[in-house]
């Protein structure tokens, strides 16, 4: 099976978005990103310092090198790598019941505690790294095809920062309830 050339680009499009916010979210606050490091129990005390850095300045490399072709593979990769790990850590403390934890995804503003939705942006995001590890067709693009892909991506970007605020809404709305 190939895919349509369309389909892998707007795909590394989303992702570069996705990555590259998710980083400089992080870079805002690394003393809040520490702490939500810290609060996941997923890593030993010796590591916090080391992935405080890691994981928003390979978020940073990873989303730039979704743009370059000669790196798509191994940026996917590294994508694929980063939202395991996120699936992952999100999905152990679920099964401990600690659903109260922030998610870190989107910065001092935007606070959202982890929930079985973020499993599946992130595995979403997941089958969009997958798709550009997929062969594509030799098909070349033409202009239309570049105005499509650029809007296919303003629907993508605008479509997860919208599940995003629906995700931080419903931990309001939780409060609100839980308050009142």
């Amino acid at each position: 099976m190939k895919l349509d050339p369309i389909i892998p680009l707007v795909c590394s499009l989303i992702l570069s978005y996705v990555f590259v916010v998710a980083s400089f979210h992080k870079w805002q606050n690394l003393d809040e990103f520490r702490e939500t490091l810290t609060n996941y129990q997923v890593l030993p005390e010796i590591f916090l310092g080391v992935f405080v850095f890691a994981i928003p300045a390979v978020e940073l490399i990873c989303g730039i090198a979704l743009l370059v072709p000669y790196s798509l593979t191994v940026s996917a990769i590294g994508a694929g790598i980063l939202l395991s790990m996120y699936i992952g850590a999100i999905a152990i403390n679920l099964l401990k019941g600690r659903r109260t934890i922030d998610c870190g995804c989107g910065g001092t503003e935007q606070k959202q505690a982890i929930s079985e939705g973020l499993i599946l942006r992130n595995g979403v995001l997941l089958f969009f790294a997958y798709c550009l590890l997929i062969a594509v067709s030799s098909r070349e693009l033409v202009a239309l095809d570049w105005v499509i892909a650029l809007l296919a991506t303003v629907v993508g970007c605008l479509f997860y920062n919208i599940v995003n605020q629906l995700l931080v809404n419903k931990d309001l709305l939780r409060g609100l309830r839980e308050y009142g």
